[in-house]
C-alpha cells in the first residue's frame, strides 16, 4: 500500500512523534520545526508536495505547494485565526479538524480557579500583599461567597463547559444550568475518558439560545464557553449583563468577542454584577488603556487558561485517534462545519 506522508510543523518531543508513527507502518512522518510563533505565518514553503496530512496551526495558503493535501488537523480548538485571515483552505474541500476536547481539563480547572478567586476576593488579597498591608476591617473587606449550592450557568455546553460543570457539581455541590445551541445533550466530539459530561447527565436544567435570559437571571456564576461565530459575537451585552444578579460573576474563557467589553466595563463599574474573570479579549494583548485593567472587581489573565505541560500529549492522542479513523475511512472527530464557523 502507498505510504501516507504527514507534515508536522510544531515542535513535538521525540516520544510524541514516535507515538504518531506507531499508529501505522504506512505513515511517513516529517517534522519541520518552526520558530516559536512562526507557525502562525504561511507554512507553504515547508511542503515538498507529496504530503497528504498536515498538523499545525496555519495550513499552506499556496495549494500548488501541497497538491495532495487531503486533511488538516489543527493544534487549536477553534478556527477564528483562519476566519480572520480569510484563509483559502476554508473555500477548499480539504478536511479540517480541530483540537477541541483536549482543553477540557486545563481550562475547566482554570475556570473554577477564576470562580474561586472572585468569590473569595483573592485579587484583593494579592493587591494588599503587594503593599504589605494587613487590613483592620478584614472581616468586612474579605466577606466572601461560597460556591456550594450556587447555580453555575454554562453558555456553550461543550467539552470545557462540561468539565467545569463536573468539577462544580461533584466538587462544590453547585447546580448546573446548561445552554446548548442545538439542544443536543450528548457530546459527540472528542473527549478523554472520565472527563466532562459526555452523556449530558449533570445539568439540573437545559436551555437553548432563545432562553439565554432565563439562564442569566438564575445563575450565580456565568461561564462563557461557546465558540465565537457571527451568531455569538457580542452575545453578552448591556441587556444580558443587566439581566444578571448583582451578586453574580461572569467568567469568560472562550473568546473575547463574545462579550461586549465596553458594556462589561460599565457593568463592573456600576456594580450591575459582582465581578468578572477574563482570560480572553476582543483585542489581544489587551490594550494598556483598557478600563478593564483598572477595575478592582475584574480579574485579568493573558489568555493562558490552556497552558499546562500536558497540552501536547493530549493533542497527540487526539491526532492518533483521528489518524486511526482516517486509515479506516471513518468520519474524523472535530470535523469543522465551515458554515457554522467551528
Amino acid at each position: 500500500m502507498n505510504p501516507i506522508r504527514i507534515l508536522l510543523t510544531l515542535r513535538f518531543a521525540d516520544a510524541q512523534i514516535e507515538r504518531v508513527r506507531a499508529v501505522s507502518p504506512r505513515l511517513v512522518v516529517a517534522q519541520k520545526s518552526v520558530k516559536e510563533g512562526a507557525d502562525f505565518s504561511d507554512t507553504s514553503a515547508l511542503f515538498d508536495g507529496d504530503e497528504e496530512i498536515f498538523y499545525g496551526m496555519i495550513p499552506p495558503r499556496d495549494r500548488a505547494r501541497a497538491p495532495r493535501l487531503n486533511w488538516v488537523q489543527l493544534h487549536s480548538a477553534g478556527i477564528n485565526h483562519l476566519l480572520a485571515s480569510h484563509h483559502p483552505i476554508l473555500q477548499s474541500d480539504i478536511r479540517l479538524t480541530t483540537a477541541s476536547g483536549i482543553h477540557a481539563v486545563p481550562i475547566g480547572e482554570f475556570a473554577v480557579a477564576l470562580m474561586l478567586a472572585l468569590a473569595r476576593k483573592i485579587p484583593l488579597a494579592t493587591r494588599q500583599q503587594d503593599r504589605a498591608e494587613w487590613p483592620h476591617d478584614k472581616w468586612r473587606l474579605f466577606l466572601g461567597t461560597e460556591l456550594r449550592g450556587k447555580a453555575l450557568g454554562v453558555v456553550g455546553y461543550g467539552s470545557i463547559g462540561r468539565e467545569t460543570a463536573r468539577i462544580a457539581k461533584h466538587g462544590f455541590g453547585m447546580r448546573v444550568l446548561a445552554l446548548s445551541r442545538s439542544g443536543e445533550k450528548r457530546d459527540r466530539g472528542y473527549h478523554e475518558a472520565g472527563v466532562g459530561d459526555p452523556e449530558g447527565a449533570l445539568p439540573d436544567a437545559w436551555f437553548t439560545r432563545p432562553r439565554l435570559f432565563d439562564l442569566l437571571t438564575q445563575s450565580d456564576f456565568v461561564l462563557i464557553a461557546t465558540p465565537l461565530t457571527d451568531e455569538t459575537r457580542n452575545l453578552i451585552g448591556e441587556r444580558e449583563l443587566g439581566a444578571m444578579k448583582p451578586t453574580a460573576y461572569l467568567v469568560n474563557i472562550a473568546r473575547g468577542g463574545i462579550v461586549d467589553e465596553t458594556a462589561l466595563a460599565r457593568a463592573l463599574k456600576e456594580k450591575w454584577i459582582a465581578g468578572a474573570g477574563l482570560d480572553v479579549f476582543a483585542q489581544e494583548p489587551l490594550p494598556a488603556d483598557s478600563e478593564l485593567w483598572k477595575l478592582e472587581n475584574a480579574l485579568i489573565a493573558p489568555h493562558i487558561s490552556g497552558a499546562t505541560a500536558q497540552y501536547d500529549d493530549r493533542a497527540v492522542e487526539l491526532f492518533c485517534e483521528n489518524l486511526q479513523r482516517y486509515l479506516r475511512g471513518e468520519e474524523l472527530l472535530n470535523l469543522v462545519h465551515r458554515e457554522r464557523g467551528y
